[in-house]
């Protein structure tokens, strides 16, 4: 698939059928995540793969009711800051950082053919703090957000918008 046309065509996707992503295929999901910039080269995410039913669903407990689609994907990401590698005279880039790899993510499965949905946590604290709980994080460790993994099992429908010309400002507001 051609790199513009994946990101012109890629929708979420909340319903994923019970195919199984390879080891292989996930690898190049999380691959896709690192090769993203940071602010001064400083890699401050980290990725908490689960697969496990029973896991995916307390994070979904965790996320509120936006989260269901986690109870029916094959993979879940939580993607987490690490403010001990952040850059030192700015450490909310870790924010930034952590965006462009979940984007790098949700890109890479899309050409592979794999759907995917992006799911919010920070800066919800009630979110962050009950996936923090759920694994254990360290004080220096923030969940960012979830993005659920798997083969749709749904058409992908709506259009995006189109091209908006009066959000488009050269040289002056």
């Amino acid at each position: 698939m051609e790199l513009v046309e994946g990101i012109l065509n890629r929708r979420s996707i909340r319903k994923f059928t019970d195919g199984h992503i390879t080891d292989e295929e996930l690898h190049t999901i999380l691959r896709a995540a690192m090769t993203g910039p940071t602010c001064a080269n400083t890699r401050d995410w980290s990725f908490l793969v689960v697969r496990d039913k029973e896991t995916l669903g307390k994070m979904a407990d965790a996320n509120g009711r936006p989260a269901e689609p986690l109870r029916n994907c094959d993979v879940g990401i939580l993607i987490l800051g690490d403010l001990d590698r952040a850059f030192p005279p700015a450490k909310d880039y870790w924010v930034i950082d952590g965006a462009i790899a979940g984007q790098n993510m949700i890109l890479a499965a899309e050409g592979l053919g794999i759907g995917s949905v992006w799911l919010g946590t920070w800066p919800q604290m009630e979110r962050v703090e009950k996936q923090r709980k759920l694994f254990s994080l360290p004080d220096m460790v923030i969940p960012h957000s979830v993005i659920a993994f798997g083969y749709p099992a749904e058409e992908k429908t709506g259009e995006h918008p189109d091209y908006e010309e009066s959000q488009v400002h050269f040289e002056k507001w």
